[in-house]
């Protein structure tokens, strides 16, 4: 189910693809793992009571509705912005990523999937239905942890490799300069769409 998620387009895949366009697996990899952590964590507090009070929270969700919002709104302007960017990106002359550019990746994607509602209501809604009460809850947790993550972390290096790739083979045939401006105005309104997406989510009552 999770993996059927995680391949659809949503704010974690468009922003592990801006990444992988810019700089391939280099920025792609730190981009993954900063949303997989904010899942894991997402995850732990489905396991207890924090989890369920979070959620019953109307100010919460209200606050982080809008938060997730404004970031998507900002990282969609930035792409909208960069569309007539060199052409640099698309024949991967970038620069390798230094350890401070990467942990600033890192730290987006946590804070973009952790501002979003929404993965925490999935986890909750989830992780009851594979819970056994009769056995110990701790290996139950590192198994669906392991099967739930795992592929998803894989979908989301895999969708900024092949966007790199794909930026990379399009100067072959003369159209770097299109396909990097095309790809940057795609990005763009994929992240403002989810913006109004988040914004238009409510809780179940």
């Amino acid at each position: 189910m999770e993996t059927a998620l995680s391949l659809s387009p949503g704010p974690a895949v468009f922003y592990v693809v801006s990444q992988g366009v810019r700089g391939a697996v280099r920025r792609a990899l730190p981009a993954a793992a900063g949303i997989i952590s904010a899942n894991a964590i997402y995850f732990t507090m489905s396991a207890t009571i924090l989890g369920a009070l979070i959620a019953a929270s109307s100010q919460f969700f209200t606050i982080a509705k809008w938060a997730g919002a404004a970031y998507l709104i900002y990282l969609g302007i930035k792409a909208l912005l960069s569309a007539g960017a060199s052409h640099a990106v698309a024949l991967g002359e970038t620069a390798p990523a230094e350890q401070g550019d990467r942990r600033r990746v890192y730290l987006g994607a946590l804070t973009l999937q952790l501002a979003n509602p929404k993965a925490l209501l999935f986890f909750l809604a989830l992780l009851p239905q594979f819970i056994d009460p009769a056995q110990a809850l701790a290996p139950q947790m590192l198994i669906l942890a392991a099967t739930s993550m795992l592929p998803e972390f894989c979908i989301l290096l895999g969708y900024g490799w092949l966007a790199h790739r794909a930026l990379h083979a399009s100067a072959k045939f003369g159209v770097s300069s299109n396909m990097n401006r095309w790809l940057a105005w795609i990005e763009g309104a994929g992240l403002l769409g989810c913006a109004t997406l988040v914004l238009k989510f409510n809780r179940a009552r």
